[in-house]
């Protein structure tokens, strides 16, 4: 081979080289978006709640207490949860209540009020009983408090947490809940 070809080839190879990194590096910042690295599976709340998501809104939540009822309507959502038996604690009752105002204050902009019941249900007689209801209002309690009822490590809630959130407790929540911890 000539040393003139040689140098043709080296030099067409090189600049060939770069034009494929060039490329390659632009197809990568297209695909990845640069530093800003989502897992596939992310995907981003909605802004506003509405009748066409609210299945898979509420099921992205991932609650440990099943939902038993729901209605959207006017900016209120209702929701009921159901307890069946014995085998949920109180701190799983009020992670879930926590998780419902943080998606319906946090991440959604039209939600203004939630009405959140907790139903035992008897599973002998197919009869539902109030345990707890909460009214939970926009703006009617500091961002903070979420964080608090989320991580509450006693049965009984404290007066602010009740006050803020509108929060009943019947006679059988107490002895479901409370007076099981005291003795």
């Amino acid at each position: 081979m000539k040393p003139g070809m040689i140098l043709t080839t080296s030099v067409l190879a090189t600049v060939a080289a770069v034009f494929l990194l060039v490329a390659i590096q632009h197809l990568h910042i297209r695909t990845w978006g640069e530093d800003h690295v989502l897992p596939v599976t992310a995907t981003k709340a909605p802004d506003e709640l509405s009748d066409e998501n609210l299945v898979d809104v509420l099921n992205s939540m991932h609650l440990t207490t099943p939902i038993a009822r729901v209605e959207w309507k006017q900016s209120i959502l209702k929701l009921d949860l159901k307890v069946i038996g014995t085998g949920t604690s109180y701190s799983e009752i009020y992670a879930n209540m926590a998780a419902i105002a943080e998606l319906s204050f946090r991440s959604l902009d039209n939600v203004e009020q939630v009405l959140l019941r907790v139903m035992a249900e008897d599973e002998w007689l197919h009869k539902q009983h109030l345990l707890l209801a909460a009214d939970i209002r926009r703006n009617e309690w500091p961002m903070e408090a979420i964080d608090s009822l989320r991580n509450w490590n006693s049965p009984a809630l404290s007066d602010e947490l009740k006050a803020w959130f509108h929060i009943m407790e019947t006679e059988l929540w107490r002895k479901q809940f409370e007076m099981l911890n005291q003795g």
